[in-house]
């Protein structure tokens, strides 16, 4: 609060007010182009870096595609010659010739297996040591399809490590891949890649009578094959480099281990058996769509596409990935962006300048107005002259101020004069109150010795002492004692009203049981009147419920809900006297009788001289004062009360805390 108070004093002048509006306006304006600008080249920038990389994809496929084209024509070739023919035909009068022959013709043309196999798939012939043969080929899909539709199959399939084996001694060492643990990557128990990704070609050979010998296939490894993923590379990013790393990538997965790529670790070794990111896996494996975003590779962020590489019979095996750094876009973004702060610094300082100058040139007329204002604020009767200015509005503001200045001075006139007339009134009003409230005390208080006695007198009677009286007496007497008693109840709630309203009540709290010291005494106190109702009054607050409190003020509370409970309430019915216990620790004593109080009177219950507008209450009398008096002595108890009406039962809620630790409690004991 007092920070809100300082700062609600502290006023701004207005030529500070035109600089500080301008520049934040300017600022303003100057952050926002500058946010739109960045994030408007960030979309354009990684937009066109997207579509590049969905380009260099395309590219990525031509090549790889062109690699399998390659194995497919050599394979389609070897199909033709004589010595494949006489070996599959069993007409080959040196079989190790033909061999070698053929061995001859796989290494010069790259491909690590060239496999003869008769037509029901046994190898007939291997031409990579130790040359096994008479074993049935691995029926992956390449040659399954072969072998089912008698035509030329390509494309990428999966041999385990046994099949690597039998087609080479050393094929199954070249294809084994250690996995590398891998930031971002999903979980998997996979230790080390032992099968070996293929681009193999099926071609089936046929004698001068188109009859079917067998099938010649062929393929090369993709396991270790940089000179494919490097060829990638070089074909489609031109070997462009950024802070000493290559600006694109190109990988082969098999599953989501890397078996071939140009990506390096932090060493500067190939990223091989490293493991693809989960977010990726899950789309292009797992969904087998391609993925085109920014992607974690390794140990940085590129601009990803990958693509699922599919055998010839649909299945996903392995993924194509082309990237480029993320970092060499970022800094060229960056560049960009500190180009356009500094040109909106440099605009903003001109503004800013600008409006300093036409501030200072704007505030001298004010400046002027100021001043007069500040003398008049002083309690001097001044005028200024309304000169003419360059602003029509700062001439009528002239004008106004001496119009103002008139009307304050014949207004500080009134208000003196009112302020006069109603300090006068004020004490007047507090005399009659203090004479009214002494003057209520003394007749009270008067009052009170004669009618006790007129009270006494009336009992005696009744009870015989000066003789026999006749029914229509004993009648008249008990009339004449209701209306006594009424009396005495007006003078001692009169009494107390003027004690409270005069502060003289004296209140002295202590520790007591409610019960013995409060609810068993009021609970006396109408027990008569409750008889004449047939009524009962029960109380179910526990014996040993203790609170600080005045006894006798807390007994007049409890004995003015009694009362009101028992006056009110339907005859032959039964009071409840009740406690609970709230959150907070507080007693929350609860006075019930069967009865209805209207909802919109609930309000005017504790109002001083107000009596409900009920058919019940305008038969019996009261002076109006039992529940303001009530409510007072509870307050003063640090307590509350309300009222409470529904379902035909009406009750009076006192609240009120076990201890009051801001009282002088001036005795320890418990009454």
């Amino acid at each position: 609060m007092k920070m809100l108070a300082k700062f609600r004093a502290y006023r701004l002048g207005l030529r500070l007010t035109l600089v500080v509006a301008f520049g934040v306006i300017v600022l303003g304006g100057g952050a926002l182009s500058v946010v739109l600008g960045y994030r408007v080249t960030s979309e354009a920038i990684v937009a066109e870096t997207q579509r590049r990389v969905e380009t260099d994809l395309r590219g990525a496929w031509a090549r790889y595609q062109s690699e399998l084209d390659r194995v497919r024509t050599v394979v389609r070739l070897t199909s033709l010659i004589q010595k494949t023919h006489d070996v599959l035909s069993g007409s080959a009068f040196d079989p190790d010739l033909a061999r070698s022959r053929l061995e001859m013709i796989r290494k010069q043309q790259r491909l690590d297996a060239l496999t003869l196999v008769d037509p029901t798939g046994r190898v007939v012939m291997r031409t990579r040591y130790p040359y096994n043969a008479g074993d049935m080929a691995y029926m992956d899909p390449a040659i399954g399809q072969a072998l089912e539709t008698h035509a030329s199959v390509a494309g990428t399939v999966v041999w385990p490590q046994e099949t690597l084996r039998r087609e080479g001694q050393d094929l199954a060492e070249k294809a084994f891949i250690e996995v590398q643990p891998t930031p971002m990557a999903g979980p998997s128990p996979k230790e080390a890649e032992t099968s070996g990704m293929m681009l193999e070609a099926v071609e089936p050979v046929r004698d001068e009578n188109d009859r079917l010998i067998g099938y010649v296939y062929g393929a090369v490894l993709l396991n270790r094959n940089y000179d494919l993923v490097d060829s990638i590379r070089e074909t489609v990013f031109r070997s462009e480099v950024y802070e000493g790393r290559p600006v694109g990538t190109a990988t082969l997965f098999l599953g989501d281990v890397r078996i071939a790529t140009n990506v390096v670790t932090e060493g500067g070794n190939r990223a091989v058996g490293t493991r693809l990111s989960k977010a990726v896996r899950d789309s292009v494996l797992e969904n087998g769509r391609s993925f085109y975003d920014r992607a974690f590779v390794v140990n940085d962020w590129y601009v990803t596409a990958y693509d699922p590489i599919r055998s010839p019979d649909g299945q996903v095996v392995g993924i194509l990935y082309v990237g480029l750094l993320e970092k060499k876009f970022l800094t060229y973004r960056n560049l960009l962006t500190q180009g356009f702060l500094v040109l909106s610094a440099v605009c903003t300082g001109l503004v800013l300048l600008f409006s300093m100058v036409f501030a200072a040139w704007l505030y001298r007329p004010i400046r002027r107005l100021t001043r007069a204002a500040g003398e008049m604020a002083s309690g001097r009767d001044v005028r200024v002259p309304a000169e003419a200015s360059r602003f029509r509005e700062l001439h009528t503001l002239g004008v106004v101020f001496n119009q103002m200045a008139e009307a304050v001075a014949a207004r500080t006139k009134e208000l003196q004069a009112a302020n006069a007339a109603l300090k006068e009134t004020n004490e007047e009003l507090s005399r009659i109150n203090r004479n009214y409230m002494e003057m209520l005390g003394f007749v009270s208080h008067e009052m009170k010795s004669p009618l006790a006695s007129s009270i006494f007198a009336v009992a005696s009677m009744r009870e015989g002492y000066f003789g026999p009286l006749r029914p229509d007496q004993m009648e008249t007497l008990a009339s004449v004692e209701r209306n006594l008693e009424h009396l005495n109840e007006m003078i001692l709630r009169y009494l107390t009203l003027s004690r409270i309203e005069q502060g003289d009540l004296q209140f002295r709290p202590r520790r007591i049981g409610f019960r013995k010291a409060v609810a068993e005494p009021s609970m006396e106190q109408v027990s008569s009147q409750a008889e004449a109702a047939g009524m009962k009054v029960r109380c179910e607050v526990p014996e040993d419920l203790t609170l600080d409190a005045d006894p006798d003020l807390l007994r007049t509370v409890f004995d003015n809900l009694l009362s009101n409970a028992v006056k009110y309430g339907r005859p032959g019915t039964e009071v409840v006297i009740s406690c609970g216990r709230r959150p907070d620790g507080w007693h929350s004593f609860r006075v019930t009788n069967v009865g209805q109080i209207p909802e919109d009177q609930l309000g005017r219950l504790f109002q001083k001289f107000t009596r409900l507008d009920t058919e019940e209450t305008t038969r019996k009398r009261g002076t109006g004062l039992g529940l303001y008096i009530t409510k007072k002595l509870v307050e003063l108890h640090g307590g509350t009360i309300h009222a409470e009406s529904g379902g035909g039962l009406v009750t009076f809620v006192v609240a009120l805390p076990q201890a009051m630790p801001w009282r002088d409690i001036t005795g320890p004991g418990q009454t």
